[in-house]
């Protein structure tokens, strides 16, 4: 009979191939990082964790000069429900303190490798609804909420404000289209000339990254002349002697056009002034995005319609939002009951 005989013990890898290896993690590590945007986002909530551990190392000093401060690493409930009553004592909103929540759990396990455990993101969530329900009682708003959807009056008044100057013609581009495409900020600020393409028809316009990927969207002729999303493009872009590049660029108070490219805020701050300067009431660049949805279902366009356009999933809670502030009104529960 053959005996069997142990086999030797060998590593699963040598030192030079663990070496590649890592070097591969470390790649991919930057292949697979957030986008611009969220990484931002995410570093302005870490700074916020770090001021808040500033803030309670502080007062522990106090009580103990010789004490172990709390490092920024830590994941014990504690300190994570802490930092959500941290929020509530300084009256910011609870929306933004459940941002930042999310956005310090992916910053320690981007960056440091640590999972923060659910029975910490549990309780830290309870604390925030808590918070919610509080408010609600007290009838005590905090933040000032997401801005209202634009309506085509809306835009008719912002619009009627523009001068028609270099800058005028480049914010009423960037309103119209922002609107006609459910456009986010980034999405704006991304475009290049040449991703905007005018046929018999109206606009091409290829967005060409986003959350949701890129896609492409059709923008029709606009039956008023002052809000028609093609005319303004059309408008600009001569205006400017644009053939190529960036479509939407910075514009100094001198009237000079740089080549740059503008960025998301700004394109969300040009949105923001036209409502301010045309008296319409607190509106961002998001409006934009929520306004065609909502006009859009008001003219009876169907959801894939509108998912389409604005690059929504069709089951998207977003989206339904949106359109609940539409069909609450056509298919109400107390509607035709005699009442």
């Amino acid at each position: 009979m053959t005996d069997i005989v142990p086999a030797a013990p060998r590593a699963l890898a040598d030192p030079t191939l663990l070496d590649r290896l890592a070097l591969l993690d470390t790649a991919a590590a930057e292949y697979a990082r957030p986008i611009r945007n969220t990484e931002e986002a995410y570093r302005a909530d870490w700074r916020a964790w770090l001021r808040f551990l500033e803030e309670l190392n502080s007062s522990l000093a106090e009580e103990d000069p010789h004490g172990t401060p709390i490092p920024p690493t830590v994941t014990n409930v504690g300190v994570f429900v802490a930092f959500m009553a941290w929020h509530e004592r300084n009256e910011l909103a609870p929306d933004t303190a459940e941002r930042r929540l999310y956005g310090v759990i992916m910053t320690l396990r981007q960056h440091h490798g640590i999972e923060v455990p659910k029975q910490t993101i549990s309780a830290a969530r309870q604390t925030l609804t808590n918070y919610r329900l509080e408010l609600a009682k007290a009838n005590t708003p905090r933040g000032r909420g997401q801005a209202p959807a634009a309506t085509v009056p809306d835009l008719r008044r912002i619009c009627a404000a523009f001068v028609p100057n270099l800058a005028g013609h480049r914010d009423r581009a960037i309103v119209l289209l922002g609107f006609a495409i459910a456009a986010r900020r980034s999405n704006l600020a991304a475009l290049d000339v040449t991703d905007v393409v005018e046929h018999a028809e109206g606009l091409a316009v290829t967005i060409r990254y986003g959350k949701t990927g890129a896609r492409e969207a059709a923008v029709d002729r606009g039956t008023n002349p002052g809000t028609c999303p093609v005319r303004a493009v059309r408008t600009w872009i001569e205006a400017a002697e644009l053939t190529d590049g960036p479509l939407f660029r910075p514009i100094d108070r001198h009237g000079n056009m740089s080549d740059a490219r503008m960025s998301p805020r700004a394109c969300g701050e040009v949105v923001t002034r036209a409502a301010e300067a045309a008296g319409v009431p607190y509106r961002t660049g998001h409006s934009l995005r929520a306004g065609l949805a909502t006009e859009a279902r008001k003219a009876g366009h169907d959801v894939k319609t509108i998912a389409d356009q604005g690059g929504w999933n069709p089951t998207s809670a977003e989206l339904y939002k949106y359109l609940r502030i539409v069909d609450r009104w056509a298919d109400n529960a107390t509607k035709g009951i005699g009442l």
